[in-house]
C-alpha cells in the first residue's frame, strides 16, 4: 500500500508540474540550465582527473553522458512522433544509443534517463507507463529539488528540435570521448541509484555463487558514489571472489588514495602485502 501511495503522489506532482505551460519555450531556461549543469560536471570531472582522482571523475563524466544522452532520445523521439522518418531507427541514426536500458546503463546515478522515459511516454499519453517512470526518477536524490519541465518539447517547431538534438550530440560526444568505464552489466530497476542496494545485491549475488555478478553491482556502486570508502571495500571483496586481481587492486589503491585511514581498505591492502602483492 506505501508503495501504491508512493506511485499515486509522485504521478500526481509530475501530471500537474507537465501540464503547465513550460518556461522554456523554444529551448530556454530549462533546457540551457539542464545544460550548463552537465557541461559544469563534465568540467568537474576534468578537474578530478588533474588531481588524480580517475574514478571520481568517471562518475562525473557518466552522470553527464547519461543525462545528456537520455535527453538527446527524447528529443529524436518526440520527432519521430512528429513525422519525421520512416521509424524511430531513421531519427535516431548517427546516434550514439537509442535505447533507455542501455543510456541508463552508463551510470544509474542519473534520474534523467527515467524521467526522460517518461515524458516519451507522458506526450503520447500513455500515463499508465509514464507513470513508474517518473516515479523511478522523483525517488533518485538528484533528481532536482525544484523539478524539471521538458513537456514543451513537444510543441517545439521540427527545426529547432532538430538544432537541440545537434546541440546535445555534440555535448554528449565530448563527454563520451572522456568516458572509459564500461557501462554496468546489472539489471535496471528504480533502486538503481542507491549505492547500498547496489551492495545488497553484491552480496546476494555472492550468496548465490554469481561472482562476476557480484562484481558488476559492486562496480556500479563505486560509480554512483565513488567518494564513499564502503563501495570501494565491497569492490575489492567482489573483485577478489571474480578472480579478478587487477581489478581489486585498483579499487584498493582508488578507495585508499580518498581513505587512506579507512580500517577496512587497509586491512585489505595488507592482505594484499601478505600474498606478495602491493596493490600496484
Amino acid at each position: 500500500m506505501k508503495k501504491l501511495l508512493t506511485c499515486l503522489l509522485a504521478a500526481m506532482l509530475v501530471f500537474s508540474l507537465a501540464a503547465c505551460d513550460g518556461k522554456d519555450k523554444g529551448g530556454g531556461d530549462g533546457y540551457d540550465a539542464f545544460v550548463k549543469a552537465m557541461t559544469d560536471m563534465k568540467e568537474a570531472g576534468d578537474k578530478l582527473v588533474s588531481e588524480g582522482l580517475d574514478f571520481q571523475a568517471q562518475s562525473m563524466y557518466g552522470f553527464a553522458g547519461a543525462s545528456l544522452s537520455s535527453c538527446r532520445y527524447a528529443v529524436e523521439y518526440i520527432l519521430w512522433l512528429k513525422g519525421e522518418g520512416d521509424n524511430i531507427a531513421a531519427v535516431t541514426e548517427g546516434s550514439r544509443s537509442a535505447d533507455w536500458n542501455e543510456i541508463a546503463a552508463v551510470c544509474y546515478a542519473s534520474p534523467y534517463p527515467y524521467y526522460f522515459e517518461g515524458l516519451v511516454f507522458h506526450v503520447q499519453g500513455k500515463n499508465d507507463e509514464a507513470t513508474p517512470c517518473y516515479t523511478a526518477a522523483l525517488m533518485n536524490p538528484a533528481y532536482p529539488e525544484d523539478g524539471v519541465d521538458f513537456y514543451y518539447l513537444k510543441d517545439m517547431e521540427v527545426k529547432d528540435l532538430y538544432k537541440l538534438r545537434d546541440e546535445l550530440r555534440s555535448k554528449e560526444a565530448e563527454v563520451y570521448a572522456l568516458i572509459t568505464v564500461s557501462p554496468t552489466q546489472i539489471e535496471r530497476d528504480e533502486y538503481s541509484f542507491y549505492p547500498e542496494y547496489l551492495r545488497a545485491k553484491s552480496k546476494e549475488a555472492l550468496e548465490s555463487g554469481d561472482n562476476a555478478g557480484a562484481a558488476a553491482y559492486a562496480k556500479a556502486a563505486v560509480l554512483n558514489d565513488s567518494f564513499d570508502p564502503l563501495n570501494y571495500r565491497n569492490a575489492v571483496l567482489c573483485c577478489i571472489a571474480a578472480e579478478d586481481a587487477e581489478g581489486a587492486a585498483r579499487y584498493l589503491n582508488a578507495g585508499l588514495l580518498i581513505a587512506p585511514e579507512d580500517e577496512g581498505l587497509k586491512t585489505l591492502y595488507q592482505g594484499f602485502e601478505a600474498l606478495g602483492g602491493d596493490g600496484q
